[in-house]
């Protein structure tokens, strides 16, 4: 247990992390599962110190005077830019909550519960096994290779899931486009839903959903031969099941297109 406050690069070593709160506001946070003993690399800092707490485990880094956004900063003597370059390297069962401003973010190798909220930051997320929560106002949101449960947010910032597991999928934006490309199939939950962005999805050959896509205004497409289509005026739409059936696909927008792709399957030597 113990506090540190950092007004300068450093590099903090720790006997044990099970949970890490990042709060801070512009620059880099990375974190990675690692088998070494845990460790905090501040290399870059400008502005406010930042305070480093141990309670426990409970690992928290953060400002000792809380950040105010414009215009209560302006109010109170004007704005001080806080920019901070943090690695971490913790346990692969270590929960991760990251909360920022305009800060990227990257999460990869971990086992355990990873949130990742930023309002305009890019978010990497990649290797993650357990449930993952990723929320962005303007920023984009990539994911590669999360097998856990992933649920994700925007506003206008794209999201891309990559070598998408056997977890479900919740991805909901207004403005920003969706593509998701997922490579195990069975009893999975894949939701998707945007008001004008677009809705792509890539499934394997071999897949077992019932599906059913929807735009109100945008177009409806189709690589799977088995789904019915119905072209109403004032709804597109596109349902009916895949293999088994045991798993469930849903993607809807208002405007934004929406499309459904068979990858091709994998050629054997």
């Amino acid at each position: 247990m113990g506090t540190w406050t950092l007004d300068h690069p450093d590099k903090l070593t720790f006997d044990e992390v099970r949970r890490v709160l990042v709060k801070v506001v512009e620059g880099s946070v990375s974190v990675v599962g690692s088998d070494d003993r845990p460790t905090l690399e501040l290399s870059e800092l400008s502005g406010e110190p930042l305070r480093v707490r141990d309670h426990g485990g409970s690992l928290t880094i953060d400002y000792e005077r809380p950040w105010r956004p414009w215009p209560l900063a302006w109010l109170t003597g004007g704005v001080q830019r806080r920019k901070a370059v943090l690695t971490l390297a913790v346990p692969r069962d270590c929960r991760v909550e990251l909360r920022v401003v305009s800060a990227s973010l990257m999460v990869g190798g971990l086992q355990a519960p990873v949130e990742a909220h930023t309002v305009s930051g890019e978010v990497t997320l990649t290797g993650l096994r357990g449930p993952v929560e990723a929320e962005s106002v303007s920023g984009p949101v990539q994911a590669s290779g999360v097998t856990g449960d992933l649920s994700a947010r925007t506003v206008s910032g794209d999201l891309t899931v990559a070598e998408g597991g056997g977890g479900s999928v919740r991805a909901r934006t207004v403005s920003g486009s969706v593509a998701v490309d997922l490579q195990a199939s069975g009893d999975r939950d894949i939701n998707l839903s945007s008001v004008s962005g677009d809705l792509t999805v890539r499934l394997p050959e071999t897949s077992d959903l019932q599906v059913k896509l929807q735009s109100t205004s945008g177009q409806v497409s189709s690589a799977f031969d088995q789904l019915e289509r119905d072209r109403t005026p004032g709804r597109y739409t596109a349902w009916g099941r895949l293999g088994a059936g045991t798993g469930r696909l849903r993607a809807a927008s208002t405007s934004g297109h929406v499309a459904l792709l068979r990858r091709a399957p994998e050629t054997t030597l």
